[in-house]
């Protein structure tokens, strides 16, 4: 926590600071050089300028705006010069517009190797090195309009990381001369370097790869041949004569290879990263800027969204489902959510919803639909299959075609074979499930939950329905750190609330006074993924998780305390209340009750913070300022 002075004094610097990195960008000489603007471009810029200014205001809060009014001008003429440096009719920029516009494309097309077909959709679109380029104050540091792009593009240029892996093809020869047969077989190996995984500005790309051996192609020949024999006639006398040999050739092929299993997740990790570093240094703010000005131009990113996503993917330890959800099918959930970065009890739902988990009498749908998540055929195998044609989904596929690995990833389906077996079929359910992850994580899970669902079945009651289930199954479940990550109990009265050492005391922070520190904070040393549990035996009180996961000073999102949980107690007859802030995950919600060393969510660096700790409070009877404020230390051993 910290004063009102040193809070303004804070807030007036970022604003500033902002303020100078704004005026000193060269959007508005390219303005100044671009020339006559066709109408229908400035019509398109002036939209694009209207909601990024309100996006980026309620990015930064709205206390910001007064100190940022004055320099609302200069953003207007940045997303200006910016549509216009990169809209379609570049008769509208002078030639060194023009030139620099050609040279960031070329950097961007720099950042993937372009003939490799799997490197091209990682692309860092030449938009977005623009836009990170207003802020960047290339002449602070000596470089020219097209050095600074240069140094953009190989910092923002995705990480890609290949696997070799060894295949080979298997052929049997089996030869039968007149009805003797003999057998051999032989092994061709062959190389195969797939993508592995790929660390993008915007995303990350895992594959995982499955042994998988084809059927066997069968060819035969046959030749005949004449073969001369002598013998002993009649007469005693030799004589030749010409027998035909048949040779009948028998050949089986078949490839020992490798099915890929690519997952993409919405992260902006890198980006954060990159733009944090030499010699960008961008603040929180900066970067803010950075994706109002690339949405300026057209380009797609949801770094904000990313920031104050609350999923619980991740978790070390072991999830126990409430009597809601069959725990046989717990397994295959958390296997998948690992996988497909989609919660668990979002794929619960799904299950919950197409077939009661698996309890309706036949599992196919009438229109089609079939197996334990119902999967239309043609979605499971793919629609480019030429009978799904016209169809709505349903077509008569063979299920040699249809329930193939290699069929399937030839079609484009969405079908999985999770457990291995050489055969992907929905009415497995292991393969089912990872299926439905799978399309949710395709159709934008991370991104926009609600249209990841709505794809599954196209109607706004069957989004309500899952997204009610799923919070349903959330909350009845239990979340159990992983044995050694939590302090040990203290029954009958305060526990340790997570692991780690005490970085900063209870009181003033310096001798003169200095300001009020209202609790305890124990430091994560850096660590990402450390538990907190309830201190006590209690009931939920109040929650916050719509803070962004990385903080900092002076951020008010929380009160200060960014994601939080508050927890009302009753021990040796008195009331408490204690507070866990700055918190990445919060797996807990309002009047859950929860008992001491219960999980309640991950450590991070939410709110007013600088680094990954715990900042936790204890108060008599209930929170009220720091009137009824206790030194945690008068329970707790730290």
């Amino acid at each position: 926590m910290y004063d009102e002075h040193n809070e303004q004094a804070q807030k007036e610097s970022i604003a500033k600071k902002q303020a100078k990195k704004l005026l000193q960008n060269k959007a508005a000489a390219l303005l100044k050089k671009g020339g006559k603007m066709v109408a229908k471009v400035a019509m398109k810029a002036a939209f694009a300028v209207t909601k990024s200014i309100l996006g980026l205001l309620s990015a930064i809060g709205w206390p910001y705006v007064l100190i940022l009014g004055g320099v609302l001008l200069s953003l207007f003429i940045i997303y200006l010069g910016t549509a216009m440096l990169f809209a379609n009719d570049e008769d509208s920029l002078t030639p060194e517009g023009k030139e620099l516009r050609r040279h960031i494309i070329a950097v961007a097309d720099s950042t993937v190797d372009m003939s490799r077909p799997e490197q091209v959709p990682y692309r860092v679109p030449h938009e977005l090195i623009m836009s990170a380029l207003q802020i960047y104050d290339s002449t602070k540091h000596g470089k020219t309009e097209k050095e600074a792009a240069t140094i953009m593009g190989k910092a923002l240029a995705p990480i890609f990381t290949y696997k070799e892996l060894e295949g080979h093809i298997e052929t049997e020869t089996t030869t039968c001369v007149d009805g003797s047969c003999s057998t051999s077989v032989t092994k061709t190996p062959f190389i195969l370097n797939l993508l592995e995984h790929v660390e993008a500005w915007d995303r990350v790309m895992q594959a995982t790869f499955t042994p998988f051996t084809t059927d066997w192609v069968t060819s035969t020949s046959s030749s005949t041949s004449y073969e001369t024999r002598e013998y002993i006639d009649e007469k005693g006398e030799v004589q030749y004569e010409s027998y035909p040999v048949t040779t009948i050739t028998t050949v089986k092929t078949r490839a020992h290879t490798f099915i890929p299993n690519e997952v993409v997740t919405e992260d902006y990790t890198y980006f954060d990263r990159v733009l944090s570093a030499p010699p960008f240094d961008y603040g929180q703010n900066d970067r803010f800027m950075v994706e109002a000005i690339y949405q300026a131009t057209g380009g797609e990113i949801r770094y904000k969204e990313w920031l104050t996503g609350a999923s619980m993917d991740g978790f070390n330890g072991t999830v126990t489902p409430g009597s809601s959800v069959p725990m046989e099918f717990m397994q295959y959930y958390l296997a998948a959510e690992k996988i497909y970065k989609v919660d668990w009890y979002f794929i619960a739902a799904i299950h919950f919803v197409e077939t009661g988990f698996s309890t309706h009498p036949t599992m196919i749908s009438s229109v089609g639909a079939e197996g334990h998540m119902q999967f239309m055929p043609c979605t499971w195998l793919g629609w480019s299959y030429p009978a799904c044609k016209g169809t709505n989904g349903y077509a008569p596929i063979p299920e040699s075609i249809k329930y193939n690995p290699l069929e399937v990833k030839k079609y484009g389906g969405y079908g999985i074979d999770a457990d291995g077996n050489g055969k992907a079929s929905p009415w497995d359910p292991k393969d089912a499930i990872f299926a439905a992850a799978s399309y949710l994580n395709k159709n934008g899970f991370s991104k926009n939950i609600d249209q990841a669902i709505r794809a599954y079945n196209h109607a706004d009651w069957y989004v309500r329905r899952v997204k009610e289930a799923a919070e349903r199954f959330r909350n009845e479940a239990s979340y159990t750190p992983d044995s050694g990550s939590i302090p040990p109990l203290q029954p009958g009265s305060f526990m340790r609330p997570a692991v780690g050492p005490k970085s900063s005391g209870f009181g003033y922070r310096s001798l003169g006074g200095g300001s009020f520190h209202a609790g305890v904070d124990i430091s994560g040393q850096g660590q990402t993924n450390i538990p907190i549990v309830a201190s006590a035996d209690g009931v939920v009180s109040k929650v916050n998780t719509g803070c962004p996961p990385n903080g900092f000073y002076g951020n008010k999102c929380g009160g200060e305390f960014g994601n939080y949980v508050f927890i009302k107690h009753t021990v040796n007859g008195q009331t408490y209340e204690t507070i866990y802030a700055h918190m990445r995950k919060v797996g807990v919600a309002l009047n859950q009750p929860v008992k001491q060393g219960q999980f309640l969510g991950i450590m991070g660096t939410s709110g007013s913070s600088t680094g990954i700790h715990l900042h936790f409070e204890i108060h008599k009877g209930h929170k009220q300022g720091s009137k009824n404020v206790l030194n945690p230390e008068l329970f707790i051993s730290f």
